[in-house]
């Protein structure tokens, strides 16, 4: 890359006097003119994290997200972006794969590449405590951190939590008004906020119409199409099989929707199915999905805003606990 040194050379005057042109400070008129001039023609680029260091205002942000390939998370990346964009912050970005290790590289790439930001969104895979007593020296060192379906457990941070029990809830309390009484719930893998309070909201609605808890009708997997589906098969062969099922998230429905036809039944008549999410596939498949939505993209601009917000010091205080309440919406799968 073009460095200020090229520019000079070019020029025929110092760097010095090169990043004085750059940075708006004196330069005679004549000499400020061929320095532009050279900047163009040379299609210079200024290094944005290296002048951030010398302000101590960076302009970059991470997000980090432990499965790209998931629907919900490029929508969640691109409403940060947006936002970020439109107040003058840049985005770097990482993927987990809901691997530890990986995460713990990711967050010292970060930390070298001086973000003065942070989004951790890592909701699936391994428990991520361990990587706490990092993300506090992370925090101590100036970096502001906003954490989204994941506990603080004593991080100096905010968090942006979906009321995922009262989602549940609703939808089981849904399907129980509509007849269904064998209800299965299916979801990832246990220990993240995202899986207990789903499965918390699931019981309390059973509970509540006096329904036992039916350990054959409970079963956790991973988060995507695959395991879905073969949750799906194992209720299926049950003696009793359930005549509804939660889906921790879109992407099990989709898998669940496969091993319902490949069983030869019929959505809804034989078996109702509902998610959470809204992915924009719940629309599209066949039979739409009834899903919960959470609004991603909202829930996105706001995490970003009071990251900046932070970063800014135009929010000061103590850390916030921000609680957004998802909705039901009726398709036809349920």
């Amino acid at each position: 890359m073009v460095s200020i040194y090229d520019i000079a050379k070019e020029v025929g005057v110092s760097a010095t006097t090169v990043s004085r042109v750059i940075n708006n400070k004196y330069a005679s008129p004549k000499t400020r003119a061929k320095v532009l001039r050279a900047i163009k023609r040379l299609d210079y680029i200024p290094d944005a994290r290296a002048s951030g260091l010398k302000t101590r205002n960076n302009k970059s942000i991470g997000v980090i997200v432990s499965d790209i390939t998931n629907p919900i998370h490029p929508v969640e990346v691109k409403a940060i972006h947006d936002v970020a964009k439109e107040r003058g912050y840049y985005l770097i970005l990482g993927n987990t794969y809901g691997r530890l290790d990986e995460e713990m590289e990711i967050l010292k790439m970060m930390a070298r590449e001086r973000v003065a930001g942070l989004i951790l969104a890592t909701c699936e895979g391994e428990d991520d405590t361990a990587c706490n007593t990092y993300l506090q020296k992370m925090i101590n060192s100036g970096v502001s951190l906003v954490l989204t379906g994941r506990k603080r457990n004593g991080l100096e941070a905010d968090e942006i939590v979906v009321d995922n029990a009262g989602g549940v809830y609703k939808a089981t309390s849904y399907l129980l008004r509509t007849g269904r009484r064998k209800i299965a719930f299916m979801a990832g893998q246990h220990g993240f906020v995202a899986r207990e309070g789903r499965f918390t909201g699931y019981l309390k609605a059973l509970s509540e119409k006096g329904i036992a808890r039916n350990e054959n009708l409970i079963s956790f997997g991973n988060w995507n199409k695959d395991s879905g589906r073969k949750q799906m098969d194992n209720f299926l062969k049950l003696p009793e099989p359930p005549d509804a099922v939660f889906c921790g998230n879109d992407l099990m429905v989709i898998g669940a929707l496969e091993s319902i036809e490949n069983a030869g039944l019929n959505v809804p008549e034989d078996v109702a199915v509902i998610g959470f999410d809204d992915i924009e596939l719940a629309s599209l498949v066949r039979p739409r999905l009834t899903t919960v939505m959470q609004f991603q993209e909202k829930n996105s601009a706001i995490t970003c805003n009071l990251l900046l917000d932070r970063i800014e010091q135009k929010e000061t205080g103590e850390p916030k606990e921000i609680l957004i309440e998802p909705e039901l919406v009726i398709r036809e799968s349920a």
